[in-house]
């Protein structure tokens, strides 16, 4: 039985792209009835090597199989040639930078930012296990004023090993997001940059830059108050896939509508990245992804 959510996901999914639908359900078959190796494994996507730990969460199945939101590879796909540059902001465990690595190329440059210590071992990893390919592994967050600041992370653990509610990827700086699930939780300090910052001191060159994808639990406006000059780049818009949260009952009130407010000021059109179609900022669930171009 598919749940009504799952279902309405796939109706919209297949009414822009029937073709890719038939082919996850043909992986997403080949992960449910494969037996995953355990512990370290390697998957590749092309010839890059990607280590994860399969006793981390049930999540690392879906990586090791390739079938993590299948939906969003045709964005990858359709803005990452060879020679481009990629950037992961909340890169987690480095699935997406991996993915990443392999569209750009030797030529190309992934730069990846990942504070929790126990997940961007896996970053760093993926750049050893690559040393061909330009991957830049940094451990911290991007957010508004830089500084040192406190971040309720979800670490994993084996009793939280099929919890994909408050899972490995929920961590956030973002104050109170994971007050219901402190249980769960632990607070460590973390360093916070801008990302205008890094892109002069790296000497970025943004009309390099295929995409920017951007997945951090609600900390979403911080990371665009410290992208203000990226934003308002003149002439080619750089390219943002971002994870948009929507809850104005909280105590600390999570606003999509207003992000994609703001991105349309800077002069973003802003897409569904399910369908591609432009998003209706007055219809938005607790978790959208969104394609600003």
């Amino acid at each position: 039985m598919i749940a009504p959510k799952t279902a309405r996901f796939l109706l919209k999914f297949a009414s822009s792209n029937p073709g890719k639908l038939a082919d996850i359900v043909r992986r997403r078959a080949i992960e449910e009835f494969s037996k995953p190796p355990r512990n370290l494994a390697i998957t590749r996507f092309n010839d890059v090597q990607y280590e994860i730990d399969m006793s981390m969460h049930r999540l690392m199945k879906k990586y090791f199989f390739h079938t993590h939101e299948m939906f969003l590879e045709r964005i990858f796909d359709r803005y990452l040639a060879p020679g481009s540059t990629f950037v992961d902001i909340g890169a987690n465990c480095g699935y997406w930078s991996a993915y990443a690595l392999s569209r750009v190329g030797p030529d190309g440059e992934v730069h990846a930012f990942e504070p929790v210590p126990h997940y961007f071992a896996f970053v760093r990893r993926l750049a050893e296990l690559n040393p061909d390919y330009r991957m830049f592994a940094n451990p911290v967050a991007c957010g508004g004023p830089p500084g040192i600041f406190n971040m309720t992370i979800v670490a994993p653990r084996a009793e939280n090993f099929d919890n994909y509610n408050t899972n490995i990827g929920s961590s956030s700086l973002a104050v109170g997001f994971l007050d219901h699930a402190r249980h769960l939780t632990e607070e460590v300090a973390v360093e916070v940059i801008a990302f205008d910052d890094y892109v002069q001191t790296r000497s970025i060159d943004l009309d390099r830059v295929g995409l920017i994808k951007i997945d951090v639990e609600g900390f979403e406006s911080a990371v665009f108050d410290g992208m203000k000059s990226v934003l308002a780049k003149s002439g080619r818009k750089v390219p943002i896939l971002c994870e948009i949260l929507t809850d104005l009952k909280r105590r600390e009130p999570l606003d999509g509508g207003r992000i994609i407010e703001r991105l349309r000021g800077y002069g973003y059109r802003c897409l569904d990245a399910t369908n591609l179609q432009p998003i209706d900022a007055d219809k938005l669930g607790f978790e959208e992804n969104i394609l600003c171009i």
